[in-house]
């Protein structure tokens, strides 16, 4: 930790954050006892008041003076700017009714059922330019020819976003803080002006982002697999039915939607490859590849998960051209702290927070999975050289694609690993088709990306021919595996103690098993082995007792199950009146007016119901 202070100054900033955000307090009031409490144990140390070396070892940790500098610090920085930014975020817009904006349109448009919705970056409302500087809001308007830079005139009147409605229920408010999104604004009649200014990288990334939806869309028969496309290539899911969205959450392919560090990978590839045909300079071809990859996260719409890829990517070419190795811990800290400084409220981001875990398990696990799986297998060797060349290379194609398909087990079984409590903590669903679907899918999944970004570039009518099979293939898969529900389990929203737990287990075996400290095992092995012992010595000394509590267990069990339970009515909000669930004291249940619109786009007994009664 001391030899990556980038993690020291990560950690104190979430902790900063998380103050901030939970708590709401200062933690400028508190840095002074911290800072006594800090000069004492570096008192102590000096002064050679310890004589345990091992406890004299973590007291050194403290004596660090830089790192507890660097830490209190970026916890104070971190605590200081989530106060003042929620303070902006609640202040802002209060009481304001209808006004006249002066903003830039700096998102593309998505279609909504009524409207067509717009991020846009605030310049002035009733002329009050300093006011609201560097304000974003979503603009809702039937106007649908608007574009990036466009500079605009409007009458409209703010829409507060939504709190949290029910316990365990989508917080609308939070989620667009994540974003930099203060709220929305209706506008009937939008007039656009001159004078927008924005970036050239947001312009060229606009006019790009269009170009290839132009060209899908041009060559793209079937709107499902159009919108799928840009869904993979750009991460833009906006215009996908909610159907095919449901499948891909609930086949465990719902990261096949967020361009992320396969789709970086690809990109990397493709560069690579097209520089170096050119002949161009390896150190030439890197430095295109990180302006690219920059240029890349701009064209993606900024999303926390590529945002990580992208940084941790560069991160590790620039490591190359300054000729270090690239440390995997401090590339992933770095491209954390990155977005976190842009914005704290990202914290609170669930594509952020599984793309992390997702990362993270990856690199603890992936190798020592791997190696397990190596180890199991069989090896056959070739006993003679003299065998046909047709039958060597069968057998070369065959041991690629069950080494790939190794390779694809692990990597989903390590991400799995590390985000499996989150995504009951998130979700409430538990899919065990992962591992399937996810080796069904890699195959595809590069000729999409692959075929796309030659078909826009080229336009090869064949390409787009394969496009389309490969696009109703990955939706099959999808469908497929969604529909098999002994496999996709929906379960309560477990406790921080079941996750720390979980996460503590799961490291400990990690390090037990695969890893393989040969002394730390023995020792374990030997302690475990003594408590097993004495644990059969009690359980035969003391027989009798132990089967005359467990009868008394059942019977009493037998009996509470008799005993009258209250009548409980639980009032719900499902945003079209009241959702009305009785409990009966025999634990029945009625569900009285489930809400929802048969016209609507969602099932609110789905988004609501579901949602608060697993937690």
């Amino acid at each position: 930790m001391i030899n990556r202070p980038i993690l020291i100054i990560l950690l104190g900033y979430i902790l900063g954050i998380i103050i901030g955000l939970y708590c709401k307090i200062s933690i400028a009031i508190f840095m002074i006892p911290i800072i006594i409490f800090y000069l004492a144990i570096n008192f102590i140390y000096k002064k050679s008041i310890i004589q345990n070396q091992k406890l004299k070892h973590y007291f050194h940790i403290f004596n660090v003076k830089k790192v507890g500098v660097i830490f209190l610090s970026s916890i104070l920085i971190a605590n200081t700017m989530v106060l003042l930014l929620n303070n902006r975020y609640e202040a802002l817009f209060k009481n304001i009714e209808e006004s006249e904006y002066v903003a830039i349109v700096v998102g593309e448009p998505t279609i909504k059922q009524y409207w067509v919705r717009y991020k846009i970056k605030i310049e002035s409302i009733n002329e009050d330019a300093k006011k609201f500087k560097n304000a974003y809001l979503y603009l809702n308007t039937k106007n649908e020819n608007l574009k990036v830079g466009d500079k605009v005139k409007f009458k409209g009147k703010f829409v507060e976003p939504e709190i949290q409605r029910n316990y365990g229920g989508f917080n609308y408010k939070e989620y667009l803080k994540s974003i930099e999104i203060y709220g929305s604004v209706n506008a009937n009649q939008v007039k656009i002006i001159e004078g927008g200014k924005i970036t050239k990288i947001r312009l060229i990334a606009s006019k790009v982002s269009n170009h290839i939806k132009k060209v899908i869309t041009e060559n793209i028969e079937e709107e499902n697999n159009r919108n799928l496309l840009l869904g993979i290539l750009l991460g833009n899911d906006d215009n996908l039915e909610n159907e095919i969205k449901e499948s891909f959450i609930d086949s465990s392919l719902s990261h096949l939607l967020a361009v992320s560090g396969m789709h970086v990978s690809y990109v990397i590839l493709g560069i690579s490859i097209i520089l170096s045909k050119l002949k161009f300079p390896k150190k030439i071809t890197k430095i295109c590849t990180i302006m690219l990859l920059i240029f890349f996260i701009f064209l993606t719409g900024e999303t926390p998960s590529v945002k990580r890829a992208s940084i941790m990517s560069i991160m590790a070419i620039i490591a190359t051209i300054l000729y270090r190795r690239s440390d995997i811990a401090t590339n992933i800290g770095v491209s954390l702290l990155i977005i976190l400084i842009q914005n704290p409220f990202s914290i609170m981001d669930i594509g952020l927070i599984l793309s992390f875990s997702a990362t993270i398990g990856i690199v603890l696990y992936y190798k020592s999975i791997l190696n397990f799986l190596n180890k199991k297998e069989n090896k056959e060797h070739i006993k003679s050289k003299k065998n046909k060349t047709k039958n060597i290379k069968i057998k070369d194609i065959l041991k690629y694609f069950y080494n790939k398909i190794k390779e694809i087990v692990s990597v989903s079984i390590s991400a799995q690993i590390f985000i499996f409590p989150l995504s009951i903590l998130f979700f409430n669903k538990i899919s065990l088709t992962f591992i399937f679907s996810n080796i069904l899918v890699s195959f595809i999944i590069g000729i999409i990306i692959i075929m796309g970004f030659l078909s826009i570039i080229f336009r090869f009518k064949i390409c787009f021919f394969i496009l389309e099979i490969c696009l109703n293939l990955l939706t099959q898969i999808a469908d497929i595996f969604s529909k098999v529900s002994i496999f996709n389990l929906i379960v309560a929203t477990p406790n921080l103690i079941f996750v720390i737990g979980y996460y503590m287990i799961a490291t400990s075996v990690h390090y037990i098993i695969f890893l393989r400290k040969k002394h730390f095992k023995r020792v374990l092995e030997k302690k475990f082995l003594t408590f097993v012992d004495k644990f059969k010595l009690q359980l035969l000394s003391h027989k009798r007792h132990i089967l005359i509590s467990i009868i008394l267990i059942i019977i009493l069990g037998q009996i509470i199950k008799f005993i009258p339970k209250d009548l409980k009515i639980h009032f719900i909000d499902v945003g079209q009146g009241d959702s009305c669930l009785i409990v009966t004291p025999k634990n029945k249940t009625i569900l009285i007016d489930g809400g929802g619109n048969i016209a609507s786009s969602y099932d609110v007994r789905k988004r609501y119901i579901t949602s608060i009664f697993v937690r």
